[in-house]
């Protein structure tokens, strides 16, 4: 639920409804408008709306609400054919629907920081524990554009993969449900700004504190509540409220129903009133800023001292950086943006990350079409969050914008920042193929990363089989490139074999074949062989773990390759490490001798009493 002033919107019944108050006497005035039709009430359908910062509809989606290509009716869509769960995007009159970001399992909700990024906690594939292709609960940061993993039940792309958006946190087995951001003042300070995650299923409510990184954010989680006892703590929402109290609300599935309130009182100190919002400062300082009761506060004073004012503190290189990012949101919802001459003087901004703010307001003043003019600055800019901003606000670009910008797009492939060669990549399927020669020219082909950031960007959100972008992951395997190269260039390998996903096989090796048909290409495909086996192993245990997927992927006739990954496992060794290596042998479709088989057996009748010895969880749905 959300409120819009007095309106109230929500999701359920038919979809995503409008309950509307004009004659102000907090009761609907007759049933409500359906602004979207999807499916509701199962856990696993859609799920939590918020208005965001540009004033703009987010609701976020499970596996099973049926999101396809038919929602996608903004031609600004980040995402054209959606997969798994979603988080959608809608303008303030719910004229239209673009998808945000997807491959979600069921994420139940999200949350801004004062960045203005986002991030969900998702769900896992419980009955898959100690299965290579289990991923725990995870913590996304949610980039435009991004895939979140979730291809199958078999098959959950890894936090590894370069094309992964980034994964604050894996927090283990559970049922993710609320998310917030604390930004109050109530708290303290440790807890400014962090994110605040709920699990279901084990009582949980933790603590995620927002650093910056080498690239991105950082955090440790901490656990904040937990289940004592026999009473049961159920939590499926988490709200922050005027006086700073953090709220959670817990039931569902026959536990008992509740709202706990947190709140933090020093003894020295009585919880004070806050007063009416009147001010510029009001607004700029204004906690929770995108919740309905903080909008309720601010916007009528926001409107009322009107736009020259807010660009004013804007370019107030005195006030705090936050105020000044806000005074930017401010703008971009209710005024339109910030205007041309505001936007060059912040491109010059100290503060990055008023920089970065800037950016983002280009982009949303008009998706279909940025002033390309003015995001040139911040596409270049020192600090790289501001660069990635900056091509996050061309994610949205319909009108050919781009003629202007293929020189730094090629520049932006040779940052040291993943999460900008990822978010350019993803401009490269707007380019006309003229457009990508001349980027092409000013690429730096002696830079391995710069080149693989190029393909990854050609072949997201595909599964062709590209011979020339396998034979780039090939040469960079067998070059002396850094550990950060080589393991791009592993995950290069499969999408060049036309990706790794379902192919009719057993769910076992969805994870562990390539979505097309390889045998139709039998020339290229003996020759794929012997580099990857030549290649194989490197040393590098991630690239090598990888790599042997990649062997699995063109099922090669080899047995000293099968001695080589049957080397892989010893008595030692992780029995999650021993499945993916057996589940890889299966692949391989070469002769087996005597003592091949013998391993094989040996391997396959240690598992239960490794996974007994390291008392790993074994689901009771495992087959034998």
């Amino acid at each position: 639920m959300f409120f819009d002033g007095r309106h109230l919107v929500c999701t359920g019944d038919d979809g995503l409804l409008v309950y509307r108050d004009d004659n102000r006497d907090d009761r609907a005035d007759g049933p409500p408008k359906v602004s979207l039709g999807i499916k509701t009430g199962s856990e696993h359908n859609v799920h939590s709306i918020q208005r965001g910062p540009d004033g703009w509809w987010y609701v976020i989606a499970g596996n099973s609400a049926g999101i396809t290509e038919a929602y996608v009716t903004l031609p600004t869509s980040p995402v054209r054919t959606p997969r798994a769960g979603t988080l959608i995007r809608l303008p303030p009159d719910f004229s239209g629907c673009e998808i945000l970001a997807d491959g979600f399992r069921n994420a139940y909700d999200f949350a801004f920081n004062r960045r203005g990024d986002m991030f969900t906690y998702d769900s896992d594939g419980e009955r898959d524990v100690s299965l290579p292709w289990y991923r725990p609960t995870r913590v996304f940061h949610v980039l435009p554009g991004s895939d979140a993993g979730w291809v199958s039940r078999s098959w959950k792309r890894p936090a590894s993969f370069p094309d992964m958006p980034p994964v604050l946190a894996a927090l283990g087995r559970g049922s993710p449900t609320g998310v917030t951001c604390y930004n109050h003042d109530r708290f303290p300070e440790a807890y400014h700004g962090a994110l605040f995650v709920l699990d279901w299923t084990f009582g949980r409510v933790v603590a995620l504190p927002l650093s910056d990184g080498k690239d991105g954010y950082v955090s440790r989680p901490t656990e904040f509540m937990t289940a004592v006892g026999t009473s049961g703590f159920a939590p499926t929402d988490v709200e922050v409220g005027p006086d700073g109290s953090l709220f959670v609300c817990t039931g569902g599935r026959g536990t008992r129903g509740s709202v706990y309130r947190v709140t933090w009182q020093r003894r020295d100190e009585r919880v004070r009133e806050r007063p009416q919002v009147g001010s510029l400062d009001d607004v700029l300082q204004a906690p929770q800023p995108l919740s309905a009761w903080s909008r309720g506060e601010w916007t009528a004073t926001a409107k009322r001292i009107g736009r020259a004012v807010f660009q004013q503190a804007a370019l107030d290189g005195d006030r705090p950086a936050a105020e000044r990012m806000r005074a930017i949101e401010v703008l971009t919802e209710l005024f339109r943006g910030p205007d041309e001459e505001t936007c060059v003087s912040l491109a010059a901004a100290e503060s990055a990350s008023v920089r970065a703010r800037a950016a983002w307001a280009v982009g949303r003043m008009s998706p279909g079409k940025p002033d390309v003019w003015l995001l040139k600055p911040f596409l270049t800019d020192q600090d790289v969050t501001v660069q990635r901003f900056a091509w996050e606000a061309l994610s949205t670009a319909v009108d050919d914008v781009f003629d202007d910008v293929l020189t730094p797009l090629a520049k932006s492939f040779e940052s040291p920042s993943r999460l900008v060669r990822r978010t350019a990549g993803r401009i490269i399927g707007k380019l006309t193929t003229s457009q990508r020669r001349t980027m092409l020219a000013d690429l730096n082909h002696r830079n391995p990363l710069a080149v693989q950031g190029v393909w990854f960007g050609q072949l997201e959100r595909r599964s062709d089989v590209d011979a020339n972008a396998l034979d780039m992951a090939l040469a960079v395997l067998a070059g002396p490139y850094s550990a950060e190269a080589r393991r791009e260039a592993a995950r290069l390998l499969q999408l060049g074999l036309g990706d790794v996903g379902p192919a009719g096989n057993a769910p076992a090796f969805d994870g562990y074949a390539s979505r097309q048909a390889l045998e139709s290409r039998q020339r290229d495909l003996q020759r794929w062989r012997e580099a990857i086996a030549a290649r194989y192993p490197t040393g590098d245990p991630l690239v090598d773990f990888e790599l042997a997927r990649g062997i699995a992927m063109v099922s090669p006739v080899t047995a000293k390759l099968l001695d080589r990954l049957l080397e892989q496992i010893t008595d030692n060794t992780h029995p999650v490490n021993d499945i993916h290596h057996l589940l890889v042998i299966a692949r391989v479709s070469a002769a087996r001798s005597e003592r091949q088989s013998q391993v094989i057996a040996e391997a396959l009748t240690s598992l239960h009493a490794k996974i007994r010895t390291r008392r790993l969880t074994q689901d009771s749905n495992w087959e034998p």
